[in-house]
């Protein structure tokens, strides 16, 4: 959720656009989503995605136990 500048509460996705995404986790200032990719080099990565009302983007992996990656933020 996201407060406008006339104090208006607005949605930062609705329950439509998330309907059909395995994963997903809305809380109050962020939704949040298990990702992954598969590379025939390094084998399957998995991740989560944070999307904040403010527009930011944190990205945290989680490919082994111990990663030393942490998050990234855009």
């Amino acid at each position: 959720m996201e407060n406008g500048s006339n104090g208006v509460v607005t949605l930062l996705f609705t329950e439509e656009e998330l309907r059909e995404i395995s994963g997903v986790k809305r809380c109050d200032d962020y939704v949040e989503v298990m990702c992954g990719c598969t590379s025939h080099r390094y084998g399957d990565a998995v991740a989560r995605l944070r999307i904040f009302s403010s527009g930011e983007l944190e990205i945290t992996c989680e490919c082994t136990p111990g990663c030393t990656e942490g998050s990234y933020f855009f």
